[in-house]
């Protein structure tokens, strides 16, 4: 635990900002929080929030002033961004309160971040995932990186590429079809790479495998051997950079029509498909080790058509042009 810090109306916000990263770091520690949003809040703090705010002290920060900083920050760096400074600076004057150094938190009262609600998640349509899987499969770089069957493998589960890369052969289990999702692979400052807790108890989920992903994945193992290690392995054996990967997949998309499609869109397409087989948003989800369903619905679905069900209550309007009338039996 971090040495106690006494706050005060003269301390400046830079100041207040470590020591509420160091608080941080600690419950990262404790295995409460992920490193990942650790790195995460860090950034946000030393790009964004210290060179536009930091050289506030904490009597001067007020509603006004943060307000015009995450809006210009929306408008600049887009939504993500900006929840991530409101959450730096939100909780780094919420520990001002608690430590006596502010009398409220003036985050409380800033203009609320909005979503653009017309950036409809774009997912690939199944014709659109067989261009892109014969695209690598015909690329000897994305062969000699191993991205065919790893976008195969995503697109199957629908997990997050860190926790693709973290699935090891004793999660997986051939005979039953299923996978324990038990890990994620991530970029620690000062530790490297490292096999991590997942992001929320929800990222914990055991999924059922289709059929063609247990054959590619028997056929997998056999040409590999039995390993111990990683499904997805590096040339020796251990787990491979989620950095690494994605610039391999950028590479193979340059100058071709797939140049929108990340590993992040394997998950919204998984999502697409699942909710217009009519899975449940509890579901898909569950699927993607979603905590809030709003997440899900709001970001990884794509607009799907409406139910033919809604045509044929419309039938009725073909013979006059006006709905039938009520029957008075």
């Amino acid at each position: 635990m971090g040495e106690q810090v006494e706050a005060t109306a003269s301390m400046s916000l830079t100041a207040a900002v470590h020591t509420w990263l160091g608080t941080m770091e600690d419950r990262v520690e404790r295995g409460t929080r992920s490193p990942t949003t650790l790195d995460l809040y860090r950034h946000a703090a030393e790009r964004h929030v210290i060179p536009q705010l930091g050289q506030l002290r904490l009597g001067e920060v007020t509603t006004a002033r943060v307000d015009h900083f995450l809006q210009a920050t929306l408008r600049s760096k887009g939504y993500a961004t900006a929840k991530l400074c409101r959450t730096v600076v939100s909780g780094t004057c919420g520990w001002a309160v608690r430590q006596g150094g502010m009398v409220f938190n003036p985050v409380r009262d800033v203009t609320p971040l909005e979503l653009d609600r017309d950036r409809t998640a774009r997912a690939m349509t199944a014709p659109e995932v067989r261009q892109w899987l014969e695209h690598l499969d015909g690329d000897d770089f994305a062969r000699r990186h191993d991205l065919p069957e790893l976008a195969r493998f995503v697109l199957a589960t629908g997990l997050r590429l860190g926790e693709a890369l973290g699935v090891r052969w004793s999660d997986v289990d051939l005979d039953r079809g299923i996978l324990s999702v038990e890990r994620t692979v991530i970029r620690v400052k000062g530790k490297g790479l490292v096999a991590s807790r997942l992001k929320s108890r929800s990222s914990y989920r055991v999924l059922v495998l289709p059929g063609w992903c247990l054959t590619m994945l028997r056929a997998r193992l056999a040409r590999l051997g039995d390993l111990d290690g990683p499904v997805f392995a590096d040339t020796i054996g251990g787990y491979r950079d989620g950095n690494n990967v994605g610039a391999a997949f950028r590479r193979v998309r340059a100058g071709t029509q797939f140049e929108w499609v990340t590993p992040h869109t394997y998950r919204k397409t998984v999502a697409t498909l699942l909710d217009s087989s009519g899975a449940s948003a509890r579901m898909i989800a569950d699927q993607l080790g979603h905590s809030r369903i709003s997440m899900t619905q709001d970001v990884y679905l794509g607009r799907r058509a409406v139910s033919p069900a809604m045509a044929a209550a419309l039938e009725s309007l073909e013979n006059d042009g006006s709905p039938e009338a009520p029957s008075d039996e």
